[in-house]
Parts: C-alpha cells; structure tokens; sequence
C-alpha cells in the first residue's frame, strides 16, 4: 500500500511539472508568433508537399514521386541573366552565415573549420567535379531547392522559400566549384 501511495504522489507531481511547462512554452510561443508577425506565422505553415512528407513519414509512395519532383522543379528559379556561378568570396559568407545558408550546421565545406556538422555529406574537394554546364546546373538547383532531387530530403529548401536568392544561390555555387575557394583549395593541401 505504502508503494502506491507513493507512485500516486509521483504522478500528481508529474502531471504538475508537465502542466507548469506547457504554461510558459505556449505563453512563449504565443508571443514569438505575435513579435513576427504574419511572415512567421506563416513560415508555421506547412505547404502541400511539407504535408505529403509528414503524411508519408518522408516516404511517399512511389505513384506521388514523380509528380511531387515535377512540382520541385516547377520552382526552381534562376538568377537574371542565367549566369549560376556567382563570386566564391560572397558565397563563404552565405555558406556559413546562420541567418543564409547555413551550410555548416550540416556540411563540411573548409576542411580546416573545426565546427562543421556531419549531417550531410561533406563538400571537401566538391570542386573536383569540375564546372561543366551539368555540374553546375546540378549544384544550382540542389542548393535552391533539394526536394527536386530527392523528395522530403533533410536539406531545406533555401531558394524555394527566399532564404537564398537566384544571385546568391549562384555565389553559393561558386563557392562549392571554385578552385581557388577554401573548399578545393585547401583540400589540396
């Protein structure tokens, strides 16, 4: 009897830390959704292919693979003039400013940054692709929008949703393919 009472008060008091909790997170989510406005809350919102891959579990069935890349692609935008090799220097500071790409939170670009993520696949030496047509291409429209490539892939979708522009998506680019940038150039040494 002695034991249950005590489970008894071990669940009163669970259940009151977990309510006290829900409290203050919505009360703070609340007001971050009012301090951003409706841009944020409408960054909340998941579009029709975020709700696919919720719905699927990032595994859709295979009749919806082929549409929902279509519709990807469908949203691929270029910078104006078609060029999609920018300026390597201008991409490093997209690639690893938080607020742009981001880069490094999942990818390893320089190999002398100590602080790289491991998430996706490293980039070292990504030049040694070389810069055909197709490989830039390529690069381009993985960075402005993955899901075209692979359907509800980990990779956000920095073009897609204006995180990245046309211009910078090109420098972003760059970066990857450059010879002279610290992705291939120090990898050589």
């Amino acid at each position: 009897m002695e034991i249950r009472r005590h489970l008894w008060w071990i669940a009163v008091l669970w259940a009151g830390f977990t309510l006290s909790q829900e409290g203050p997170f919505l009360q703070r989510l609340n007001e971050a959704i009012q301090d951003g406005g409706s841009a944020y809350a409408r960054d909340l919102q998941q579009d029709a292919d975020q709700a696919l891959c919720s719905r699927y579990r990032d595994r859709l069935p295979p009749e919806a693979v082929e549409p929902f890349l279509q519709r990807q692609r469908s949203l691929i935008r270029y910078p104006a003039g078609g060029r999609l090799l920018g300026d390597w220097k201008q991409g490093e500071a997209l690639f690893t400013n938080p607020r742009k790409g981001n880069c490094y939170a999942c990818h390893t670009g320089d190999p002398k940054e100590k602080g790289a993520g491991r998430m996706g696949p490293g980039l070292v030496a990504y030049g040694q692709r070389g810069t055909s047509e197709a490989v830039v291409r390529f690069t381009y429209e993985k960075v402005y929008n993955a899901w075209a490539f692979q359907p509800c892939s980990l990779m956000y979708r920095a073009g897609v949703h204006g995180i990245l522009s046309p211009e910078e998506t090109a420098h972003i680019v760059a970066f990857l393919l450059d010879p002279a940038s610290p992705v291939n150039a120090n990898a050589r040494r």
